[in-house]
């Protein structure tokens, strides 16, 4: 651990996004929704917060170097695609096998297993709000400010995992919690590898896109009962796109274009970066969401 604790405003900017993300969404589908005020208020719940973690932070040339725009090493664009596609698949399999578990199924799982808006937008208007700005503004706060302070104080792993955790409590569900946990190592990771945020915001946008052809798909042919057929139908998937996406791991690590992890204290080093207050703020607030969520 390279300091013993981080500093407080990075954490409270947690609480800060879970706030605005659950005060803002409720608003914007009070008001009628559309993509204006879905978009503002996606905007507004991660660009505050980014503003105050980019405030705290004392030295910004290595946010700076990682929002420039940069030529990837040779193979890193196939493995960022690849890795997104992964993701949309793995992720959608965890939720259909949480949902099964809680004895969820058929039209259950098209309305809630899916985590994209189902508002009666436009198919530009889902694009641009949903693939686009979402994978932008997301990423550039949780990787590419947030995952910074984070790897000043911690090593990698323990970076990697929380920036998992932070995205899985963002979404606000334990039942939406494993594939999100899974999307948030991979983003971080792929920011990690390749020095630029750019890469995560693309396979982000990669796996919201695939939501939304998923939800297309299953409103589009619901009448045909395809909900019968699409859980085995993406479990091939995910084998074939895991496959693709270890082969061209395999590839970059083979060539050493990939970093080595900087040597952490495990799982110490994770309790030090959780503990912050602001952190645990955070936790709280996501526990009395689910707590108020279920007495409603």
């Amino acid at each position: 651990m390279k300091n013993n604790k981080i500093a407080l405003l990075p954490g409270l900017s947690l609480f800060l996004c879970f706030c605005l993300l659950t005060g803002t969404g409720r608003l914007a589908h009070r008001w009628g929704g559309g993509a204006w005020l879905l978009g503002l208020a996606e905007f507004l719940s991660f660009a505050l917060p980014l503003a105050v973690v980019v405030y705290s932070m004392r030295d910004q040339k290595q946010l700076r170097a990682r929002l420039k725009l940069r030529r990837l090493p040779k193979g890193m664009l196939g493995l960022t695609v690849k890795l997104g596609v992964s993701v949309a698949v793995l992720s959608l399999f965890l939720n259909l096998m949480v949902y099964h578990l809680a004895g969820m199924v058929g039209a259950d799982l098209s309305a809630t297993a899916l985590d994209a808006p189902q508002s009666g937008l436009s198919l530009a208007a889902r694009f641009a709000v949903v693939v686009v700005l979402s994978a932008v503004i997301e990423e550039l706060y949780l990787r590419g400010a947030l995952l910074i302070v984070h790897e000043e104080a911690a090593g990698t792993m323990p970076c990697l995992v929380l920036s998992g955790l932070v995205f899985a409590l963002l979404h606000g569900s334990l039942l939406n919690f494993a594939g999100p946990f899974v999307a948030g190592v991979a983003y971080a990771y792929l920011t990690f590898v390749s020095g630029s945020v750019w890469p995560a915001v693309l396979a982000h946008g990669v796996n919201n896109l695939y939501y939304l052809f998923v939800v297309w798909v299953t409103d589009t042919y619901a009448a045909f009962g395809i909900w019968n057929y699409f859980a085995a139908i993406n479990a091939l998937a995910m084998l074939l796109s895991l496959y693709l996406t270890l082969r061209s791991l395999e590839g970059l690590l083979a060539r050493d274009v990939i970093p080595h992890f900087e040597k952490s204290a495990g799982l110490y080093d994770l309790w030090l970066l959780i503990r912050n207050p602001g952190m645990l703020a955070f936790v709280l607030a996501f526990a009395a969401k689910l707590i108020v969520n279920r007495m409603l």
